[in-house]
């Protein structure tokens, strides 16, 4: 009778063990992080837009940058030039939030539209559109700068509109910021935000250097094939901020084919 009685006691602990078990709320599953956080480089649409439609003022075109650098680190990087790392949380599959000091108070949304395309909330009904672009040898001067080397590189040569005597040497532009044979100069850069990227007028600025450190700013413009440089003339006085306007055409370059 006792052995019974033990038995008896041993089911009832296990029944009412099972019972508990399956009472307790389960430990909510955590979210997937989004496929997009493995793609690195993430550009604005309406800057890839405006480079591929040969604008003459992509500083108004207002590049915005996405850079993921680990698993949970992103870069969020306007104009080219203003980095604010952070870290992210993983909403939901397809969505993430994004914090760090530099953002203060504020949270950067961030929710895949497709495998191109993600969209960043801003708030007050504004939003950002991005799409993946390449970055493979992981240019530190990041993505969309690469992205406007990629659009001037080439081999040029010179219509030679002023009867200079280095007119048929060729001009080479490659896409890391290097340059040979235009004068002296051995690089160029092509600021996309901030104070030296707008000539004035909207125009474009391109500023060549040379071992020297010394700098020549030229604005431009491209259609096609054609790239087009201009003098820059100063419209402020010499204690006034700097501010220029596209003058007369100093070059034209036609890249072959």
């Amino acid at each position: 009778m006792r052995k019974i009685q033990i038995l008896c006691l041993l089911f009832l602990a296990v029944a009412m063990g099972q019972a508990c078990q399956n009472g307790a709320p389960k430990e909510a599953e955590k979210a997937k992080t989004p496929a997009f956080t493995s793609t690195p480089y993430w550009v604005s649409s309406t800057f890839v837009d405006a480079l591929e439609a040969d604008s003459d003022s992509l500083a108004t075109a207002q590049c915005h940058e996405l850079e993921f650098i680990g698993q949970d680190s992103v870069i969020y990087i306007y104009g080219g030039w203003e980095a604010a790392p952070g870290t992210f949380t993983v909403v939901d599959d397809k969505t993430i939030e994004i914090s760090g000091e530099m953002f203060g108070d504020a949270t950067l949304r961030i929710t895949q539209v497709s495998d191109q395309e993600i969209v960043m909330d801003l708030g007050t009904d504004r939003e950002v559109h991005f799409r993946p672009v390449e970055n493979h040898e992981h240019d530190p001067r990041g993505a969309a700068v690469l992205l406007v080397g990629q659009h001037l590189a080439g081999t040029y040569t010179r219509e030679n509109p002023f009867g200079r005597t280095n007119a048929k040497q060729p001009i080479t532009l490659n896409a890391d910021g290097t340059i040979k044979g235009f004068e002296a100069y051995q690089t160029y850069e092509v600021p996309i935000g901030g104070d030296l990227a707008d000539a004035g007028s909207g125009n474009n600025m391109i500023y060549f250097s040379s071992a020297k450190q010394e700098m020549f700013p030229l604005a431009w413009s491209k259609r096609g094939d054609t790239l087009d440089l201009w003098t820059l003339e100063r419209v402020t006085g010499v204690d006034e901020k700097p501010y220029y306007e596209a003058g007369r055409m100093y070059d034209r370059l036609i890249r072959k084919k």
